[in-house]
């Protein structure tokens, strides 16, 4: 009988100091013990999700989505020329930094996933992106009566119900909903 009470109080003793252990290295912050790229690639993570953010906020996300020119998004991440609102937060964010970012838009097509560059960086620029890029994602969700944006993204066309050529189709012909596209944002 006592060697089983003291088995007993020699499991509870073990489990007391393992639970003990789990709580206190998930207690610890192991933020100075990342390397400068980590710490570089979480900082741009977090200004990249900050960036998207706002942009779908204040509706030059859901602008920039709407854009088009011959079915192709009209995003071309340079500092001259027009721009769309999202553009000039992109230039401000990054490319004034000197970082690299590719834009990716996300969308159903026939009940499959179809990603196209909405940013016109080069093929070169695609191949040469880090595996330890920062990655974000934002949705926006597209109606049949939401406006096109044409030309520089300034005016305004056709609603997407009726227009030709836009780059997503009508995911759901028989309702509101256009389609939805995930917007990426890939950091370097």
């Amino acid at each position: 009988m006592r060697g089983q009470a003291y088995t007993l109080e020699g499991v509870l003793a073990a489990i007391v100091v393992v639970t003990a252990t789990v709580y206190g290295l998930s207690a610890v912050d192991t933020g100075p013990f990342q390397t400068g790229a980590q710490q570089r690639t979480a900082a741009l993570e977090t200004r990249a999700s900050d960036t998207l953010s706002l942009a779908a906020e204040t509706g030059a996300l859901h602008n920039a989505t709407a854009c088009y020119s011959v079915g192709t998004p009209t995003l071309n991440g340079n500092q001259t020329g027009s721009s769309t609102e999202f553009e000039l937060m992109l230039n401000r964010t990054f490319d004034r930094q000197g970082e690299q970012y590719n834009l990716y838009f996300s969308y159903s097509d026939s009940g499959a996933r179809q990603t196209i560059l909405a940013s016109q960086e080069s093929d070169e620029n695609v191949a040469k992106r880090p595996a330890d890029a920062a990655v974000a994602t934002e949705t926006v969700t597209l109606t049949d009566d939401m406006p096109t944006r044409i030309g520089d993204c300034s005016g305004t066309g056709p609603s997407l119900s009726t227009v030709s050529g836009y780059f997503a189709p009508d995911a759901e012909p028989d309702s509101i909903v256009y389609n939805v596209v995930e917007v990426r944002l890939v950091v370097w």
